[in-house]
């Protein structure tokens, strides 16, 4: 976890925020270890399988803003078959989102990394822009908006991409149901995506990935969860489907 938090300190330092200095006001750690069920996303995506995954966390709130970033290693021990009845492989997914604030005002500049590396494919998103914090009573959160720059590569077709590819936009939001259950929802979308990006992996001008889910925690360190993510031209998943994952994690 070590490895997590300095990652997170040298994104912070090469975007200029002084975190030396900095106030931290809220930091939590975990590691989940879950497992991915395919609903309808299966029949209508024949290269998506189901699998477990393990991943590792960090959130750190600051007087600054907050930087949150995970590593999560998809069939790590290369178990699961795909379709086809083959190794599936495993797939590793590393994500950070800065928001850091303008003043006292609700607004910030957003920076937001994710990468997606297989031994066939790596995607890599970068987004940046503006974003503003949700505070409405119980209900907390960010909104963000703004340009998407895309590197890609499918060896498979021998076909990759670099450069600018349209908008992106997130929402990010949690709301406690009772002291024992949180609820929470993350959507993504990308916007008039570039025709090069669209090609490497047969994407849509547009695509999304929307979750829903809730943590029931056991003890102020452990917790279950579930979500349910729905995924439209995202992620390999070329056409729409649901799946559900079952989740149990340790804070720390």
């Amino acid at each position: 976890m070590k490895t997590i938090n300095k990652y997170l300190s040298l994104c912070v330092a090469f975007g200029g925020i002084n975190i030396a200095n900095a106030e931290v006001l809220y930091q939590n750690n975990n590691v989940v270890v879950g497992y991915e069920y395919l609903l309808d996303a299966e029949d209508n995506n024949p290269n998506l399988y189901d699998q477990a995954y393990v991943v590792l966390s960090n959130t750190t709130i600051a007087d600054w803003g907050s930087a949150l970033g995970w590593l999560r290693f998809e069939n790590p021990l290369d178990s699961a078959e795909n379709q086809q009845g083959q190794d599936a492989g495993a797939t590793t997914k590393a994500w950070l989102k800065l928001d850091y604030n303008l003043g006292d005002s609700p607004f910030n500049i957003w920076v937001q990394s994710f990468t997606n590396a297989s031994t066939p494919s790596v995607e890599q998103n970068f987004y940046y822009g503006g974003s503003y914090d949700i505070n409405l009573g119980k209900l907390k959160g960010t909104f963000g908006l703004g340009l998407n720059h895309t590197y890609a590569s499918f060896s498979p077709t021998h076909i990759s991409f670099t450069g600018s590819s349209g908008f992106a936009t997130t929402l990010m939001v949690k709301y406690p149901l009772t002291d024992n259950v949180i609820s929470k929802l993350y959507y993504e979308g990308q916007f008039d995506r570039s025709n090069g990006h669209r090609s490497v992996y047969g994407y849509e001008s547009y695509g999304h990935q929307a979750v829903i889910g809730l943590d029931y925690m056991l003890t102020p360190s452990f917790f279950v969860g579930t979500q349910y993510k729905h995924r439209k031209s995202w992620g390999g998943a070329l056409n729409d489907g649901g799946e559900l994952f079952f989740e149990a994690g340790y804070n720390f």
